[in-house]
């Protein structure tokens, strides 16, 4: 079914906002008692580190996700750059992609508004400027600060709304987002991407 090929794809195509960044475990270590996993990015979490929360999942060694499994089934990621992905239902849809650039490295808020509006013009073949934003506004992300930008998409017909919340730190960008099948950002979407963004967690 042409449906069902597509929602990963559009996942996929639309996943691409900046270079995709390794998490790979490369060594392990003990630190004062604790295993460590240390990460082909540069980083380290602890081995099999989870949130004290049950059914919490540790997607990334800054981000947690905690939210409800009747709520989110978690799927496969579809593309390399999405560090985890899950299903609402036939319509909705949610996923994280997390990388470690940042401030540090010039990235601002509306630059990554440009880059996730480029995106989704070359992912779609269409020019930006077709790319309609419907929404931008502040957010938070675990009580950071951070911007919500949700625009709309047409792939072949098929329309979609992407609702892509933004967080910048010095050395990490974060973008919680959620997307649903259909030509406006309801009521069930909004509900959705605000439980979303409420079950996120930041280390």
């Amino acid at each position: 079914m042409k449906r069902a090929l597509l929602i990963p794809l559009l996942s996929a195509l639309l996943a691409t906002a900046l270079p995709a960044s390794g998490q790979e475990v490369i060594g392990r270590a003990l630190v004062e008692g604790k295993m460590v996993e240390i990460l082909d990015n540069q980083t380290w979490r602890y081995a099999g580190a989870e949130s004290d929360s049950p059914g919490c999942k540790q997607i990334h060694s800054a981000v947690t996700f905690c939210g409800d499994p009747t709520t989110w089934t978690s799927t496969p990621p579809s593309a390399p750059d999405v560090a985890a992905a899950w299903r609402h239902d036939d319509r909705h849809y949610a996923q994280f992609i997390i990388e470690g650039l940042g401030t540090q490295d010039g990235l601002t808020r509306e630059q990554m508004r440009k880059i996730v509006i480029d995106n989704a013009a070359f992912a779609t073949n269409q020019p930006a400027s077709s790319i309609p934003t419907l929404l931008v506004e502040p957010a938070t992300i675990d009580g950071e600060e951070a911007e919500t930008i949700v625009y709309q998409v047409d792939f072949d017909g098929l329309k979609a709304v992407f609702a892509n919340t933004i967080l910048i730190r010095e050395a990490l960008v974060v973008q919680a987002l959620t997307y649903a099948i259909g030509p406006t950002y309801t009521e069930d979407h909004m509900a959705l991407h605000a439980d979303f963004l409420k079950s996120t967690r930041l280390d």
